[in-house]
């Protein structure tokens, strides 16, 4: 890691980043809950949905990037402007809050808003978000369309938008870079301690087995390398999680491989039988009976009660209770 990019993590705050985002899309697919002097975001045709809003797509895919949070709040209603809004949403760890407000244009296009992001929370989880964030997009969301009046709006110029991006998807991707780095030295570390490894150190152990795991596990990190030069951050958790799942079936030491979960195969088990010389017939003479003529039985700590017909149960004594005279 150069010392541009310590420099850049070093710089980003230890709780808090505040980022703006132009908008380009808007739709309105949502609708507010009325809570007070606040109100709960909706979809549209939510029962109980009073008032209309519309969210760009900065908010929208803000929402999708998080996962799973609680329903977002509407801090602030809009009015007249159905884009002008406040939103707050997250969950215990990370909370993010999105301003929405015109810039250019008095409001009438999609394209005339900017969207205030603050988001709250520990630095690898927002530079995460980030990254998933700007990936998703598919566009810098930092570059104004009005230039001129998005830095007097916004009171930055264009290196300094770049920089609070680009520093934060920057830390996600060198943490990326390291855990990959790791891997393959792992990888090395494992292929030399399988050449290392005695014949009859490991019986039981299969050399092709493993040598086909580091093999996936070799394909798995240059896949991992494509993903994150996209930076689909997703992707590469996935083969992180392959590559994990690969050094354990590789490992002589472990305890759990592949074959475990293989199907037992019919035939093994009617020739353990055989092995074992056992006669079948003998061991279901030999099986205990029960009497069960109008007996209870004990099954485990419940006791039932066996050989009763169903015509039984209808012959208790049931008090019939007339509903016709409590109406």
């Amino acid at each position: 890691m150069g010392s541009n990019e310590d420099e850049a993590s070093s710089s980003i705050d230890v709780y808090q980043s505040v980022l703006w985002a132009q908008v380009c899309s808007a739709k309105d697919e949502f609708a507010i809950e009325i809570d007070g002097d606040n109100g709960i975001l909706r979809p549209r045709r939510h029962f109980g949905a009073e008032k209309s809003i519309i969210l760009g797509d900065i908010m929208t895919m803000a929402m999708r990037c998080f996962g799973a949070h609680s329903p977002p709040r509407v801090s602030q209603l809009p009015g007249f402007d159905e884009q002008k809004w406040h939103i707050e949403f997250g969950d215990t760890v990370m909370q993010i809050k999105v301003e929405s407000r015109p810039y250019w244009g008095f409001g009438l296009l999609a394209t005339s808003f900017l969207n205030k992001i603050t988001i709250t929370g520990p630095s690898k989880r927002r530079c995460r978000f980030v990254l998933d964030l700007a990936s998703a997009l598919g566009r810098p969301p930092w570059e104004g369309r009005r230039k001129n009046k998005w830095f007097k709006a916004t009171e930055k110029d264009a290196e300094g938008h770049r920089a609070d991006w680009s520093q934060l998807m920057n830390q996600c991707r060198n943490e990326f870079k390291s855990q990959i780095e790791v891997q393959e030295q792992r990888l090395k570390k494992a292929r030399k301690s399988i050449k290392q490894l005695e014949k009859d150190e490991y019986p039981n152990y299969d050399r092709r087995k493993a040598a086909a795991s580091l093999q996936k596990v070799e394909r798995d990190i240059d896949v991992s390398k494509k993903a994150l030069h996209e930076d689909n951050a997703a992707a590469v958790d996935r083969a992180m999680a392959r590559i994990d799942t690969a050094f354990i079936e590789a490992d002589p030491e472990a305890e759990i491989h592949s074959d475990v979960f293989d199907e037992v195969d019919e035939k093994e088990i009617m020739h353990s039988i055989a092995a074992e010389d056992v006669d079948m017939d003998e061991r279901i003479a030999q099986a205990p009976t029960f009497e069960n003529e109008g007996v209870v039985q004990v099954m485990g700590d419940l006791p039932v009660e066996v050989n009763v017909e169903a015509q039984d149960l209808l012959e208790d004594d049931i008090p019939m209770v007339d509903l016709t005279e409590s109406e």
